[in-house]
């Protein structure tokens, strides 16, 4: 499964304030399974997906996606008006880093494993 992934369900679950134990039986799993399903050490269904989707009240593609900007970062800062404004670009733009890490992190994660297997 993609780390990706089992961190955006993570920071949905934890944005909802739901417990890992709600979520594992609403998956009819153990609280450890779906411990290690948002680390990324397990494999995920689309239908597992749509359950918590569902659950969240979010499309399925706010767990699978990621958001993207057009725009150049500076750009972005500048056409904000009001502080309310640059806290909301702060937030997309911690997202947007947590994106970036979960990536290096399955990268050096595959790289481990491949020089594992040689």
């Amino acid at each position: 499964m993609s780390y990706t992934i089992g961190s955006r369900i993570k920071e949905l679950r934890t944005n909802h304030r739901i417990s890992q134990e709600q979520m594992a039986a609403l998956l009819d799993t153990t609280r450890q399974r779906y411990a290690r399903l948002e680390n990324g050490q397990v494999d995920i269904s689309f239908v597992m997906i749509k359950k918590i989707a569902d659950y969240l009240g979010v499309s399925t593609a706010e767990i699978t996606s990621v958001e993207q900007e057009d725009k150049e970062l500076v750009a972005f800062f500048r056409e904000k008006n009001t502080s309310e404004d640059i806290v909301d670009s702060v937030v997309k733009i911690q997202k947007i880093l947590r994106v970036f890490q979960a990536h290096e992190k399955l990268y050096y994660q595959m790289k481990a494993r491949d020089e594992d297997v040689d």
